[in-house]
């Protein structure tokens, strides 16, 4: 049986060795209508994604043949949805989705959704860059600009 080894990709932020700290809330793009999706970090192995749901609204079927992700609600209330049946989960909850398996993310809720997915393989997308003013994750001043967005979203209560 032959290994096949192949270079890892290049990763935009540097060396896939390299420690790169980021602050997701820099990579939400929260939008009111429209379901978003940006790559956080893509390395040979592992690709990581924030999805942002608006109230009432869904992925549609997503569905990777060789590609295995877990999804972890970071803030909202969703609910995967597969052939075996739906899981809701709530902020800090994650599930695994095995690769061939068509699944769907729905948020049923009046308020956003924000859900982080981790792939390995990661697929062909190479990391975005931040939609926010970027800044170092640990040396964040005060909230970003996420705060503000979703407050819009939500009609400015909180």
């Amino acid at each position: 049986m032959d290994d096949e080894h192949t270079e890892p990709t290049p990763n935009p932020a540097g060396p896939a060795e390299r420690v790169l700290p980021v602050d997701l809330r820099d990579y939400a793009d929260a939008r009111p209508d429209t379901v978003t999706t940006t790559r956080v970090f893509a390395t040979a192995n592992l690709g990581v994604d924030l999805w942002c749901i608006p109230p009432r609204a869904s992925t549609g079927a997503l569905h990777d043949a060789g590609r295995d992700t877990a999804y972890t609600v970071i803030g909202g209330r969703s609910w995967i949805v597969t052939d075996e049946g739906e899981v809701g989960l709530d902020p800090m909850g994650a599930i695994l989705i095995p690769a061939d398996t068509a699944h769907g993310i729905e948020n049923r809720a009046a308020d956003p959704l924000i859900v982080l997915a981790t792939s390995s393989p990661p697929g062909g997308a190479s990391a975005s860059t931040p939609v926010s003013d970027a800044a170092e994750a640990v040396q964040r001043p005060r909230p970003p600009g996420l705060l503000r967005r979703l407050g819009a979203l939500l009609g400015g209560r909180r």
